[in-house]
């Protein structure tokens, strides 16, 4: 049986992105049926999923009760409750450039996937996220992002969980001010599932992690793709999943001195996240303004390494690795004392 991805967006503004991930889906990976849900989904939207008969579904449904991130664990529900054996969540900022159904098949069954987060360094005496949930804690979870979230008929209870925690009043109303505003326990979807994770209740279920840089390369600006693995890339291929993490490429910018602008823009010219959707954009005829360079210097190195995902970037890289690397430490100390206080 194929395996079933399932993915959601109703922000009209993401349409092109979510396009980009099913094409790049499908086009390495005939193992899967893709299935969509994208409320009043834009005509655009509905011609490619017609494009692609034999692999994608799409409902225009909205989900009752649920919204945002928060509509993965119910997602996931309902195709375990229709029968079947394993679904995965993907989301739709993402570039597929490898069979993810193989992938998957490398993994023990029983395991609960998730994706290795870029930045895995934490304080080991910072509490552990099911702390704030007052839950008991059983284990303690690496850092982890749940862009990518595989689970079978096991990991039910864990689901159900999931979904009544997205619906406590705390976290919802927290999920109304903008990210710099939420404490570290409520920023999105994924702590809560940390948190359940690490609950006694589900600390004996097992769970493995794509890893970051083999398995998926999760692109925070010039940060989350650092210059060791672009060079191993070159020579091994590109990781089979492109993560363009933070802010999307699409957003409006809010910088407002000229040369915060003019650098996150060159960053944005050189992002993996969007060189790859750019060459998966060419075989559609899809033009979207987010795709094409916004600098000079942008612009002159996406020609001189052929836009390479890895390559384009690496310079910009090298010098915030370099910038990075005293000070990224002592930032994530104090991130973890404050979450603690």
């Amino acid at each position: 049986m194929a395996l079933c991805v399932v993915s959601y967006e109703d922000r009209l503004e993401a349409m092109d992105s979510l396009i980009l991930m099913g094409e790049s889906l499908c086009r390495v990976d005939s193992s899967v049926l893709l299935r969509l849900t994208v409320p009043d989904a834009p005509q655009s939207v509905l011609s490619w999923a017609a494009s692609r008969p034999q692999q994608v579904e799409i409902s225009t449904a909205r989900p009752e009760g649920v919204r945002g991130w928060d509509v993965k664990p119910w997602l996931l529900l309902q195709e375990l409750n229709a029968g079947r054996h394993e679904a995965m969540w993907l989301d739709d900022d993402i570039i597929v450039t490898g069979p993810i159904s193989s992938l998957i098949k490398t993994f023990p069954p029983d395991s609960v996937i998730v994706a290795q987060e870029w930045d895995t360094l934490f304080a080991p005496w910072a509490p552990p996220m099911s702390h704030y949930w007052g839950m008991r804690s059983g284990r303690r979870m690496p850092t982890i992002n749940a862009c990518v979230l595989r689970v079978c008929q096991s990991h039910r209870p864990l689901l159900e969980r999931y979904l009544e925690m997205t619906k406590d009043p705390a976290y919802r109303e927290v999920q109304a001010r903008p990210m710099d505003q939420r404490p570290r326990h409520m920023l999105g979807d994924t702590p809560i599932l940390t948190a359940a994770l690490e609950s006694e209740q589900f600390s004996d279920m097992p769970f493995d992690c794509l890893l970051f840089g083999k398995h998926i390369a999760q692109c925070a600006g010039s940060s989350g793709y650092p210059p060791a693995h672009r060079f191993l890339d070159l020579f091994r291929g590109l990781p089979p999943l492109i993560h363009g993490i933070g802010r999307k490429p699409w957003d409006p910018l809010q910088a407002s001195r000229p040369i915060e602008r003019f650098m996150l823009d060159f960053a944005t010219d050189l992002s993996p996240y969007v060189l790859a959707s750019k060459k998966v954009a060419k075989t559609l005829n899809l033009n979207a303004e987010w795709l094409e360079p916004r600098t000079v210097p942008g612009a002159l190195l996406r020609g001189l390494t052929g836009g390479h995902p890895a390559l384009a970037g690496l310079p910009l890289a090298i010098l915030h690795s370099f910038q990075s690397r005293g000070d990224r430490p002592v930032d994530k100390v104090k991130e973890d004392k404050a979450a603690s206080a």
